[in-house]
């Protein structure tokens, strides 16, 4: 069924509506709702004319000094959210259109990242090693993957910042990781290409004596 009828098919419309033809025989020969036969009878009946009201789309409700004062507020403030930012700025628009301008400007909204305690040193060191084992199948199929989890009672939400593309783990758009002082489970789980693994429960801090222990005193023969 066609969108739009050309101003030919309106006037062949109109030709057969004065023939006495139904709205609902005339719809029928043209594929189109009955509605749409309606309203060109009603326009050439009312206003002798068969061509479509052209609309006009509805205008930009800020204006570019509102648009300024929006981006410049979420470029100081990173981590507050658009309701916030449309507060503070006095934005006209409603929340999504706040949201719309800001997307339109270059910034999503995008889940922080956690600050990398990495410094330049352990960068090229970690690249230097990762390029040397590029193609090196014999030494990671003798290699060992560990890492430890510590689950916390507190509470922790993600927190969500404004950001252009690449820019995840850049200073100004990560964050920094907080201890809490409520009570936590250490546990500590290894996983290969030959096997997925096991996790321990760690009593206490996760120090080196611990991982130490885990791998002279393999007692489960999981390593």
């Amino acid at each position: 069924m066609p969108r739009h009828l050309s101003e030919a098919q309106r006037a062949r419309a109109i030709a057969k509506l004065e023939e006495n033809w139904s709205l609902s025989e005339v719809a029928a020969e043209l594929n189109v709702s009955k509605s749409c036969i309606f309203y060109i009878k009603k326009r050439w009946q009312g206003e002798q004319r068969l061509q479509r009201t052209i609309r006009q789309g509805i205008g930009k409700v800020s204006t570019e000094n509102e648009d300024n004062a929006l981006v410049a507020f979420i470029n100081h403030n990173l981590f507050e959210t658009a309701v916030k930012a449309r507060e503070e700025t006095l934005f006209p628009g409603s929340l999504r259109t706040t949201q719309m301008r800001l997307k339109q400007c270059g910034f999503k909204n995008c889940v922080a990242a956690h600050k990398m305690f990495l410094t330049e040193e352990h960068k090229q060191r970690r690249v230097q090693f990762a390029n040397e084992f590029l193609q090196g199948n014999e030494f990671w199929n003798n290699v060992m993957f560990s890492d430890e989890k510590t689950f916390q009672s507190s509470k922790n939400e993600r927190l969500h910042v404004y950001r252009s593309k690449n820019t995840r783990f850049e200073d100004n758009y990560t964050l920094n990781t907080t201890n809490s002082g409520r009570f936590s489970v250490n546990v500590w789980a290894w996983i290969s290409v030959h096997d997925p693994g096991v996790c321990w429960q760690i009593d206490g801090r996760l120090t080196s004596a611990h991982y130490t222990n885990i791998l002279e005193n393999n007692n489960n023969g999981s390593l």
